[in-house]
């Protein structure tokens, strides 16, 4: 499971899983610091802080031929994009030095990172049992080609042979149409993968005229006016992103808007 949707909040699961061992780390230290006359919550607090932002600039330099057009996106870390390794070794590095300057932090760091690695562990052990060990075969369902409206219903079988991802979306939807534009730059850019769309209970009139408004060229674009695929994910709200198997079988599901940094990465990391 690649987000956790709290309320109308939708977090990338390694990001909510880093801001609770966050909290934890930091509730710890504190309630050490007291005990102690210490400043473990300051060191760890800024350990964290220079680990975030090691993380986010491995992450930007990684896929920065998404990131160059679009300065202020590298600040946005609602996209989850976090190279962990980056972040791990750069608070670390930090926290060591800190202890060899003042070795009285060693308890309050010792138990506030304790706490934090805990909290991380178990989000990430929940989130991995939440998901199927097993790729989920969907139904067959009836998807209406925007293009050709006469034409006869396709599945998604049609696309078997390379990893599919599939953004179930609607126009009225504000993070959808955020979007629109990253799944249009991954999906000029890859040849390797399936973008597909399907719109959820609208009009082929609705959805033309939008993507005309927003000169929008996307490829692969269908209709599901029953919306059928949102129900046979459970999804809860609108845009979520499928990603199938090169058998055509579903493998995660993303729930949330995403850049096309992270889309890109997620493409990478299955494939």
């Amino acid at each position: 499971m690649q987000s956790i949707q709290l309320g109308p909040f939708t977090f990338a699961t390694s990001l909510f899983a880093f801001m609770l061992a966050a909290l934890a780390g930091l509730l710890v230290a504190a309630w050490l610091d007291r005990r102690r006359a210490t400043r473990a919550e300051s060191a760890l607090w800024r350990g964290l802080l220079l680990g975030a932002l090691a993380g986010r600039a491995g992450f930007v330099f990684e896929q920065w031929a998404f990131y160059r057009d679009a300065p202020l996106s590298w600040l946005d870390l609602r996209d989850g994009g976090l190279m962990l390794p980056a972040a791990a070794v750069a608070a670390m590095l930090y926290w060591l030095w800190r202890l060899l300057r003042e070795k009285a932090l060693l308890p309050g760091l010792s138990g506030g990172l304790t706490a934090g690695v805990a909290a991380f562990a178990l989000v990430m052990v929940w989130a991995g049992k939440a998901q199927s060990s097993q790729p989920q075969v969907l139904p067959d369902v009836a998807l209406q080609a925007l293009s050709v409206p006469q034409a006869a219903p396709q599945g998604l079988d049609a696309y078997q042979g390379k990893l599919t991802v599939v953004n179930l979306w609607a126009s009225w939807c504000p993070p959808c149409r955020r979007e629109m534009p990253a799944f249009q730059q991954v999906q000029s850019s890859r040849d390797d993968v399936h973008i597909v769309f399907a719109n959820q209970g609208e009009s082929a009139a609705v959805v033309q005229h939008y993507l005309n408004k927003e000169s929008l060229e996307l490829g692969n674009m269908w209709l599901d006016p029953q919306m059928q695929l949102g129900q046979a994910v459970r999804s809860r709200g609108l845009p979520t992103t499928l990603f199938l198997d090169q058998q055509g079988r579903l493998v995660d599901v993303r729930a949330g808007e995403l850049s096309a940094a992270t889309l890109n990465d997620r493409i990478d990391r299955l494939k």
